[in-house]
């Protein structure tokens, strides 16, 4: 193999110089960074390179061969490279780079899809609510542009695994000064593949390095938002304003992003099934809902029905309210039809489904919402307790084969201050927010969401903040 070294005053002039030099074969094994600009080291086989040399005319030959080290034109670091060159290049090194690497080929396939997993982040796209006849209104939420299928805890790549492929076996004609150059040059080709991969997933701009957008950042990740989501809400920062008015548009898209109704979300009735979390406090919310429908409605108007039989004591509550509130309440068992319960309860205006958190009552649950008369009917709630982190959110919702909630009740504000880990998962799913919970008094503590006010109560967490914080009004 032919091995030279280039300097250029970026990677674009690099690449060009490399192209002209070496040919469209030539492969790139390892870079650094100097002071005033990059050294590449490329290589190319000895046939393809005399093959090149053949392609090109004499004076241009005997000049590609003159010297050892080439220095690219500092004018081109600012030309780039035309479309069908690049493609022609990168063509030819990723065929090149294939016959190198093919004893690992399985292997890099694996990392480089765990890889383009990780730089998928969400799209929030909102998802079709389903066709009812009563649909809430809800304020229509101003989209914050997310890339698609995010996974907010997504494993980062283990780049230990490559470890093995440092120390292939020598082969016949190699000594080993040839394997340790190989390897080196092995090294430098990885460290420069994994540098441009997070440039790319991740590119540096002059903001980041403002201290204005740093303590902004600082602010949102206390919140329990994502370095992802948080830089998608910065996305906006203007280091010529006053961290003040920065963090007041940035406060005024996070709520804007979050859809709320604009009226009492259960006033037509219905029939709704709460799903959350063990102790997300779904009992608890249910009797709040309860309460305010009699004293709306009267006692006549409203149900209740339990399918919590997999928890010792899940069902006394909801009988305890009922007795109290002096409304109808059914309490299932597995054998039990849920089907059979709601014909029963066809005459009420509300009725009011509590359900286990387990995995097993989740898989139960599932295998019911196959069934039209019911998933037709029954409108589903997601219950979030805000002291929930983000990565339990996540395994509790992958549970659902469904994830077609209503919508969301923020419950156990007054518990945790730093919910953003809860909000992220709304905002990733579109799913709007109906109500919050402040507290274990029935019905008082429990209020129709406002994005305005939920923001404003989610930021209190930071008014220890020695700076003044604005609001998102």
């Amino acid at each position: 193999m032919k091995i030279k070294r280039f300097t250029a005053g970026s990677m674009q002039a690099g690449l060009k110089t490399i192209s002209e030099t070496l040919g469209p074969d030539a492969v790139i094994l390892s870079n650094r960074r100097l002071a005033n600009g990059l050294e590449i080291v490329a290589g190319v086989e000895e046939i393809d390179y005399e093959r090149y040399l053949e392609s090109k005319p004499a004076e241009q030959a005997d000049a590609a061969q003159a010297t050892d080290i080439i220095k690219a034109d500092a004018a081109l670091a600012g030309q780039p490279l035309d479309g069908d060159t690049m493609k022609h290049l990168f063509e030819a090194m990723a065929d090149k780079n294939s016959q190198i690497f093919a004893p690992h080929q399985g292997a890099s396939q694996q990392a480089d899809t765990v890889s383009r997993q990780e730089r998928v982040e969400p799209s929030f796209e909102r998802s079709k609510p389903a066709s009812r006849s009563n649909v809430v209104a809800h304020r229509a939420p101003q989209k914050v542009e997310f890339d698609a299928d995010y996974q907010p805890n997504g494993a980062q790549p283990d780049y230990a695994e490559y470890e093995d492929y440092l120390e292939p076996e020598p082969e016949q004609g190699l000594v080993s000064s040839d394997i340790s150059l190989l390897r080196q040059e092995i090294d430098g080709l990885k460290g420069m593949l994994k540098a441009q991969a997070e440039q790319l997933e991740d590119p540096a701009g002059p903001t980041q390095f403002s201290p204005q957008y740093e303590r902004l950042e600082s602010r949102l990740s206390a919140l329990g938002f994502s370095s992802r989501l948080t830089k998608r809400l910065l996305s906006q920062f203007d280091k010529e304003e006053p961290i003040e008015t920065n963090w007041r548009k940035t406060l005024f898209r996070l709520s804007s992003s979050i859809s709320t109704p604009l009226y009492e979300p259960m006033a037509n009735g219905g029939v709704f099934a709460l799903t959350g979390p063990t102790g997300a406090g779904k009992s608890t919310t249910i009797a709040k809902l309860a309460a305010l429908a009699v004293r709306d409605h009267g006692i006549d108007s409203v149900a209740l029905i339990s399918l919590d039989w997999h928890q010792v004591g899940g069902q006394e509550i909801l009988s305890s309210v009922s007795e109290i509130l002096g409304i109808e309440f059914h309490a299932l068992s597995e054998k039990d039809s849920l089907s059979e319960a709601l014909v029963k309860l066809s005459g009420k205006r509300l009725v009011l489904i509590d359900t286990s958190g387990s995995r097993v009552a989740v898989n139960h649950w599932n295998k019911l919402m196959k069934k039209p008369s019911l998933s037709n009917r029954i409108r589903k709630l997601l219950v979030l307790p805000s002291n929930m982190n983000q990565g339990s959110v996540n395994q509790f919702v992958d549970l659902h084969e469904q994830k077609d909630f209503a919508a969301v009740i923020l419950s156990k504000l007054d518990e945790s201050m730093s919910f953003g880990s809860v909000i992220e998962p709304v905002l990733k799913y579109g799913w709007p927010v109906w109500f919050c919970t402040t507290g274990q008094n029935i019905p008082k503590d429990i209020e129709k969401a406002d994005s305005k006010a939920l923001i404003g109560y989610l930021v209190e967490a930071l008014k220890k903040d020695a700076a003044p914080l604005a609001t998102a009004g």
